[in-house]
């Protein structure tokens, strides 16, 4: 596995744990407590993907450009 790979399911576990901790889940004792963690584990990532649009929204509509940036073509040669 790639590093970023296991950065990405270390995220998703380790949030999971925070949402178990959080609201007191016995994910192994009770249904309800497997069903509400579903539900607030998927709508948790179902946030973080939209926050993460919206962030690389922002970030692609910057003018990432220095002012004085000469555009190149392929034909171009350094002189």
């Amino acid at each position: 596995m790639n590093k970023i790979t296991i950065l990405i399911v270390a995220f998703l576990v380790i949030g999971g744990y925070m949402i178990v901790a959080d609201k007191g889940y016995n994910l192994k004792e009770n249904s309800e407590d497997r069903k509400g963690f579903l539900e607030d584990f998927s709508g948790w990532v179902v946030n973080l993907g939209k926050n993460t649009k919206e962030v690389v929204d922002v970030a692609r509509e910057q003018d990432w450009l220095p002012e004085d940036y000469e555009e190149y073509t392929a034909n171009d040669t350094v002189k």
